[in-house]
């Protein structure tokens, strides 16, 4: 999934005159770091990473995926165990909550995870397009960035707001956007980075503005022009 993954390789520790097995803190100081751009800086051993995994996939109940389970705990380890051993998507239906069509993304911002964003937030399609979309959103029409404004969590807040591709103003299921939802709860100094933000990109709400791929902006929506009235049959033979 991501671009240029490259093969773990680790050092294994030598028993000298003893049996007991090495700790984890003693593993992980001895590991070679994956290089840079392919799978960020090795945490874990293989083994412990599957671990990790095991953890998440043995108790998997079919509604909420092992990814959700461990963006709810902001196990960032666990994370990039699942993506990288078992290619467990991070944005797709494997990694939604069937409950409540959340994404990981939704419920690291919903629990200010800001480490977990941030890994979300590098992960890219070969072709160099984010792998994340920022701007889903759940069963209650709330996107991450909204989640993450009404609960106050301002360095998630930030963090997204860097994004070329998020859209600051798409509002929840009941038309109240994430700079309203920050203000009516206190927190305006997010709610004016938010505006601050919308500005600048020249926004409109969603059905006024798209985002142009090629382009790599947002382009706001013409009003389309009322169809000219149609003069029936009946006045046609009229005249």
């Amino acid at each position: 999934l991501v671009s240029g993954r490259a093969r773990l390789e680790f050092e294994v520790p030598e028993a000298k005159g003893s049996h007991t097995a090495p700790t984890m803190a003693t593993l992980v100081k001895q590991q070679k770091p994956l290089p840079e751009g392919t799978f960020g800086e090795a945490e874990l051993t293989p083994e412990a990473m599957q671990s990790l995994c095991a953890q998440y996939t043995k108790t998997y109940d079919g509604q909420i995926p092992p990814m959700w389970k461990a963006a709810f705990d902001g196990n960032l380890p666990a994370m990039k165990a699942l993506h990288f051993f078992y290619r467990k998507g991070v944005d797709g239906f494997d990694a939604m909550n069937r409950e409540d069509r959340s994404m990981p993304t939704h419920i690291a911002c919903l629990r200010g995870h800001h480490a977990v964003l941030e890994w979300l937030a590098g992960l890219h399609w070969h072709d160099g397009r984010l792998v994340t979309n920022f701007n889903l959103r759940d069963d209650g029409g709330h996107t991450p960035l909204w989640l993450c404004a009404a609960w106050g969590w301002e360095k998630c807040v930030r963090l997204l707001l860097t994004l070329p591709h998020v859209h600051p103003l798409v509002p929840d299921a009941r038309g109240v956007s994430p700079e309203e939802a920050a203000r009516r709860v206190g927190f305006h100094q997010i709610a004016d980075a938010i505006k601050v933000r919308a500005d600048e990109l020249g926004v409109a709400l969603p059905e006024r503005a798209f985002w142009d791929e090629p382009d790599k902006r947002f382009y706001v929506k013409e009003p389309e022009a009322a169809p000219a009235a149609e003069e029936s049959d009946d006045e046609e033979d009229m005249e």
